[in-house]
């Protein structure tokens, strides 16, 4: 199951978020404005990786890393 592409929240719509200090691997996001608990931060990631594979396949790339910027010619 695919979650929704929007990253504002669902109770209140805004978009800020918190990571509190936790155990490494269990670390939840909650929403700063409300404290809604969005759940485990590696799961919140899983769940919109569709995202980027969507739009790496739009843009007809294979990899969105991050890459080093091109020298400008100024």
């Amino acid at each position: 199951m695919q979650a929704p592409t929007g990253p504002e929240c669902p109770d209140c719509g805004s978009r800020e978020k918190r990571f509190p200090p936790g155990r490494e691997g269990q670390y939840h996001v909650f929403c700063d404005n409300c404290g809604h608990d969005f759940g485990r931060y590696d799961q919140l990631i899983e769940n919109f990786r569709h995202i980027l594979a969507d739009l790496e396949e739009k843009l007809g790339i294979d990899d969105a890393s991050p890459r080093p910027a091109p020298d400008s010619r100024d």
